[in-house]
């Protein structure tokens, strides 16, 4: 690129800057040039869970003076583990919606960085193969991506792990956001097992963008144990303050 030609991309950038300014997706200050999702001072809300406060089954905040989760009394899961890189609050939220709803795929990226290093906290065995919760096929339509997927094919790429597809939605197009707490307990099977994907004594890591109620990722590790898998696992990004 010539020095007359870099010279007016950097006067054309400047003066988009000077008329629309980026500003922060949490508190809405300016930004400056080189930044374009969070200030500094929102970017350092993105503080990973400390897993030592959380249940290890289902990461559910510990109750100081209980030495059983209720939770896992209550909802027995199928998953060894389950863990999530943050709670749905602050920044980390923002990053989900502009992902799933604000065509940003490029997000995708840096949250599976997250997810990465708090895998590493977590001190899981390492998984044999990763697997997305699929997106129904109106919703990907809508969307032209299945965020859970960009998700685990950037965490399958820092950890060197294929990712399967190894699930198929068969339910209605319904929205987790859209349906009461009991209402997502009740839904009835979503998920089959891909015919082709043979999971016998592989140790199976789940990818979703948020866990909310949890029910979503119980009928994922329904369906996923019908392959006999030695171990489930689930990850998140986020999850919700009720699950």
């Amino acid at each position: 690129m010539s020095n007359a030609r870099r010279l007016w991309q950097e006067l054309k950038h400047s003066c988009l800057h000077l008329c629309f300014p980026a500003r922060c997706l949490h508190c809405k200050d300016v930004l400056p040039p080189q930044q374009s999702i969070f200030c500094n001072s929102c970017a350092s809300l993105l503080e990973l869970i400390d897993p030592e406060g959380r249940c290890q089954t289902c990461f559910s905040v510990k109750e100081e003076m209980s030495h059983d989760c209720l939770i896992c009394k209550r909802y027995p899961s199928l998953f060894l583990r389950k863990a999530a890189a943050f709670d749905y609050l602050g920044p980390p939220s923002i990053l989900v919606r502009q992902l799933k709803y604000a065509n940003q795929p490029y997000l995708a990226k840096g949250m599976g960085a997250f997810l990465f290093a708090q895998f590493e906290r977590l001190e899981w065995p390492l998984p044999d193969a990763l697997v997305p919760v699929p997106l129904s096929f109106s919703h990907w339509l809508q969307r032209g991506y299945n965020q859970s997927l960009l998700l685990a094919e950037e965490l399958g790429k820092l950890m060197n792990i294929p990712v399967w597809n190894a699930l198929k939605r068969t339910s209605s197009d319904y929205s987790q956001a859209a349906l009461a707490l009991k209402q997502r307990k009740s839904l009835g099977h979503a998920f089959k097992l891909q015919s082709n994907c043979c999971l016998l004594d592989k140790k199976i890591l789940v990818i979703d963008d948020v866990m909310t109620s949890g029910s979503t990722l119980h009928r994922c590790a329904e369906a996923l144990s019908e392959g006999f898998p030695s171990l489930l696992y689930a990850m998140t990004f986020c999850r919700t303050i009720e699950s």
